[in-house]
């Protein structure tokens, strides 16, 4: 009788490189691009920042990042108008720097 190594002859071989291709792909699937905003919608999402901070009231910013959203919640201190850019501080009390062409959206938390 032959013996065979039955379904371990079957089974896939996945190389490590075939792995880190796929999980690859799989991220740039869920990548989206960059939103434009016109200049209403900049200027609301101005006035809702500078309000925030004249009374120190947590905002949330959905933030463009590397073709991700991301969601960050706390206070904005300062205004860089130089380097347009905000000062923020987050509920863990971290300070981000965040450029405004990467702002989406503006709510208060």
């Amino acid at each position: 009788m032959i013996k065979d190594r039955s379904t371990i002859k079957w089974t896939a071989l996945m190389l490590p490189e075939h792995v880190q291709s796929l999980k690859d792909a799989l991220i740039d699937e869920e990548r989206v691009k960059q939103p434009l905003l016109d200049e209403q919608e900049s200027s609301e999402i101005e006035i809702l920042i500078c309000e925030a901070m004249e009374f120190n009231t947590p905002i949330t910013f959905k933030v463009y990042n590397n073709g991700f959203t991301q969601l960050i919640t706390g206070t904005a201190h300062y205004i860089n108008h130089l380097k347009s850019q905000i000062i923020f501080q987050d509920e863990d009390g971290y300070f981000h720097h965040i450029l405004f062409n990467n702002i989406i959206s503006v709510q208060e938390a």
